[in-house]
């Protein structure tokens, strides 16, 4: 119960910043992504393509490709509550847009390996100081982090989506890092 509050509490504040702001912070936070992992060496990156109120992720994926970077993301299986990552060539003509009005990888673009991911990008609706967060509600990261023990996770949050506790369940799986536009936080 108390989680269902915090998550409908969060949305309001994140649906409540203006579209310039968000831009503004979005931009903060893909180029401090951007030198963190032109730094930390990363070469096969796995990221949420953006939408509604989420952190931006389009000038993310095109500095990524830019920098030669493999790049992925998920696929959504609702029949499978699973997620099928698939290797992006071109951010403009290698997406398509879900039932859910999202966009993903389309089905011509190559499964991408699992276990040759280096780093994962991942979205949430809030984010504690412990690395735990609060998505929509269908655990689809949980389940997709827990078979990456090896790849680093970072999740991408404006900083009024940071909270003390998110009241994590046994099968929440904590990122390492959260980038906000104020900086990173390592967990």
């Amino acid at each position: 119960m108390e989680r269902e509050r915090v998550r409908a509490e969060m949305l309001r504040k994140r649906d409540g910043l203006a579209p310039e702001t968000r831009a503004v912070f979005s931009q903060q936070i893909v180029d401090a992504v951007m030198h963190w992992i032109q730094r930390e060496g990363s070469d096969t990156v796995m990221l949420y393509l953006s939408m509604q109120s989420e952190v931006e992720t389009d000038g993310l994926l095109e500095g990524l490709l830019h920098a030669g970077k493999r790049v992925c993301a998920p696929v959504v299986d609702t029949e499978r509550n699973s997620m099928i990552p698939r290797q992006i060539r071109d951010g403009k003509t290698d997406l398509v847009r879900h039932r859910y009005g999202m966009l993903e990888p389309s089905t011509v673009c190559p499964i991408f390996p699992v276990a040759q991911l280096q780093l994962i990008v991942v979205p949430g609706i809030t984010f504690d100081l412990k690395g735990y967060r609060l998505g929509y509600g269908k655990g689809f990261y949980d389940r997709f982090l827990v078979n990456c023990p090896h790849a680093v996770s970072i999740g991408l949050a404006y900083q009024i989506q940071i909270i003390e506790d998110t009241f994590p369940e046994a099968w929440d799986v904590p990122v390492q890092h959260i980038f906000t536009e104020t900086g990173r936080i390592e967990v």
